[in-house]
């Protein structure tokens, strides 16, 4: 039997998902809002527990994600245009979103890392938009995962979810609240520093990248604290040839991280 259509912004599952917005109700539900067809099937494929699909029939239009709500066994529950809208954080909703099961969080120190992986590590991170797209990068480009370095905005923000387009559910993610941990575990497993500031002086172009090796890039404002750029192996930079200063976080992810997978590739062949 078909779910009766919410039409309610008062409804109590109405309620819950807009309370998934903020980092404290998220951690106390244990659950997440991930808006989006991609989003959707991303999470699916990559065998996340679901709790719930979402969707609007008047907004969806995706043959695809039809055929999913007639097939599927998660439970479904239709709203209303006007519903799904206040639900909805893009301007231009597709008419479904998954409330999602958090997984348990993993242990940094006891990750055993990939023999010719590399890893790209945040920083104290604060922009939303950028975490999503380094995640976007990372799955791209092949990264084994994203270290999350000190304070850090939470993955699971729906702002975070959209711009990573879907990649969050098939990268690692890795929180680590102490410098001193991240250094020791990446010494422990002869894993090489790479960082990235506008003020050094080796091009990026000019070195090579031999795996295992972590990408480190600080604070959108503040760049690398001074405390683990000591501990790096080498810092790069990217070279601006035109008027612009430097790059936004998610840029200088992408050409770095695209320039570990040529490399790679380079010597492989």
């Amino acid at each position: 039997m078909a779910m009766e259509q919410i039409k309610s912004f008062q409804n109590s599952y109405v309620k819950k998902i807009r309370s998934l917005k903020y980092k404290k109700y998220r951690q106390r539900e244990k659950l997440f809002w991930a808006e989006g067809i991609r989003n959707v099937f991303e999470a699916i494929g990559n065998r996340w527990e679901i709790d719930s699909l979402v969707y609007s029939p008047e907004l969806l239009r995706s043959d695809h994600a039809r055929n999913l709500l007639k097939e599927t066994a998660i439970r479904s529950i239709p709203v209303s245009k006007a519903v799904f809208e206040r639900i909805a954080i893009g301007e231009l909703p597709q008419g479904m979103g998954a409330v999602i099961k958090l997984k348990s969080e993993h242990t940094f120190e006891n990750i055993l890392p990939k023999k010719n992986g590399f890893y790209i590590a945040l920083e104290n991170p604060q922009d939303r938009g950028n975490v999503g797209a380094v995640i976007r990068s990372a799955s791209a480009s092949g990264a084994a995962g994203v270290i999350l370095l000190g304070k850090s905005i939470d993955p699971y923000d729906p702002e975070t979810i959209r711009a990573s387009m879907g990649a969050l559910f098939s990268v690692p993610i890795y929180p680590c609240n102490s410098i001193t941990n991240f250094i020791s575990w990446n010494r422990k497993h002869n894993i090489k520093l790479y960082g990235s500031s506008a003020k050094a002086s080796q091009d990026f172009r000019s070195v090579e990248y031999a795996r295992p090796l972590t990408l480190v890039f600080g604070n959108e404002r503040q760049g690398i604290t001074n405390d683990l750029q000591e501990q790096l192996d080498l810092v790069l930079s990217i070279p601006m040839v035109g008027r612009a200063s430097s790059l936004n976080l998610g840029a200088a992810v992408a050409v770095l991280s695209y320039q570990v997978q040529g490399y790679s590739s380079h010597i492989l062949q």
